[in-house]
């Protein structure tokens, strides 16, 4: 009986430790970060860049989500804004402030969003580590695919299933300034 109190106990724990971080981002993340943004080819790194990223508080509802490439001296940069929609629900949208507004969710100290553009499906997470952000992206084509399953076999109904080839990764490692 103590033993199922105990499991109980650090399941308690871990729901109340889960909300409370659900409940502190983005605050939790405010600050200026900067790394080296790492594009990577099939096997080996094609290209670096300096990138920053600057998480200011706005407002009690929105953060400045403002991020910064340089590379060889041309500087480009993305002015977005956070928005939480429900913290508690891990809810939240990145506003490019041009009509481009991508849903993103907060979940276990990864922030990830998830979103197609022209051919490409994007995955995007930025994961807390310490006074780090680690800044991730894999890309995928949409029409570079392969289909598989769809298929009865031994009474199973095998459903289809369709995969991308992934054509880009990214990653950085952001410490905070």
């Amino acid at each position: 009986m103590k033993f199922q109190q105990l499991i109980f106990s650090f399941f308690i724990l871990f729901i109340c430790i889960e909300g409370l971080s659900q409940n502190t981002f983005p605050a939790s993340w405010e600050g200026n970060y900067k790394g080296e943004l790492q594009i990577f080819g099939v096997d080996s790194i094609k290209m670096k860049v300096e990138m920053k990223l600057d998480i200011v508080k706005k407002t009690t509802s929105s953060f400045q989500w403002k991020i910064s490439y340089n590379f060889k001296g041309n500087e480009d940069v993305r002015d977005y804004e956070l928005k939480i929609i429900d913290a508690e629900k891990g809810m939240y949208v990145i506003d490019e402030k041009n009509s481009i507004v991508i849903d993103s969710y907060y979940k276990m100290e990864t922030f990830t969003s998830f979103f197609k553009v022209m051919d490409s499906f994007i995955v995007s997470t930025y994961t807390k580590k310490a006074d780090a952000i680690v800044f991730e992206i894999i890309s995928g084509d949409e029409n570079n695919l392969t289909i598989s399953g769809d298929k009865k076999i031994n009474e199973e109904e095998i459903p289809k299933v369709t995969s991308y080839l992934v054509n880009g990764r990214q990653k950085a490692i952001l410490i905070k300034q």
